[in-house]
């Protein structure tokens, strides 16, 4: 989303937008918030994780589907946000990233950890602050991308 000047952003809305971004760490972390992940996202939401190679979701459903099969595999999770930034505000609209640290392990015992950036667009609802559309990206890579760069030596 290209916007107004960030610097144009009321304080409570840069709060309020940092919340939704709290609230999704929170319930993906929670191992079975389903209700709490939904009511971060508006009902239309994408929910877009292709740039990792996991699936686009749609909507409501698709994002309890999604979490369904991962709240159904994983034992653990802990989500660390920083350096959060507001990149767009236009009133109503605004966009924002911070980086994140994500750690899981699932019940079969196997540990990932998570460098990256989350994307949030949100929009003011009558319920507040709603993302629109969500994606992430990888700032460092996945253990075992390591490998194929010394097998190359």
């Amino acid at each position: 989303m290209s916007g107004a000047s960030v610097g144009a952003c009321p304080v409570e809305d840069r709060i309020a937008i940092e919340d939704v971004m709290v609230a999704y760490c929170t319930a993906v972390d929670s191992l079975h918030d389903l209700d709490g992940l939904c009511d971060v996202f508006t009902p239309d939401a994408t929910f877009d994780l292709s740039g990792i190679g996991l699936p686009r979701k749609l909507g409501h459903a698709g994002i309890r589907e999604f979490f369904t099969a991962v709240f159904a595999d994983m034992s653990h999770h802990a989500h660390y946000l920083t350096n959060f930034a507001l990149t767009a505000y236009e009133g109503d609209r605004a966009s924002a990233r911070a980086y994140i640290i994500g750690m899981g392990r699932s019940k079969a015992g196997n540990e990932v950890t998570v460098n990256g950036r989350y994307y949030f667009d949100v929009v003011r609802t009558a319920a507040g602050w709603k993302a629109s559309r969500y994606t992430m990206d990888f700032m460092m890579p996945l253990p075992g991308s390591l490998a194929v760069i010394h097998a190359d030596r």
